[in-house]
């Protein structure tokens, strides 16, 4: 090994976590692929409008804030 391959592995720690970060991302769709339950769970919601909120169930709340 020499100290250019050595270079090479030096990675910055916000790199390597963001390349972890999308990795877990990848696998979890991944695994939507091949789950034969999958296409009945997301018929859930056309086939069950009345059990889904919306903005009037929850008037006070805004999106991507903390609750």
């Amino acid at each position: 090994m020499t100290a250019r391959d050595l270079e090479r592995l030096n990675v910055p720690l916000v790199d390597l976590t963001e390349a972890l970060r999308l990795q877990a991302g990848r696998l979890a769709e991944q695994a939507h692929l091949f789950d034969p339950c999958d296409a009945a769970f997301a018929r859930l919601a056309c086939d069950h409008g009345d059990r889904c909120s919306t903005p009037d169930t929850y008037p006070t709340w805004t999106p991507g804030r903390a609750s």
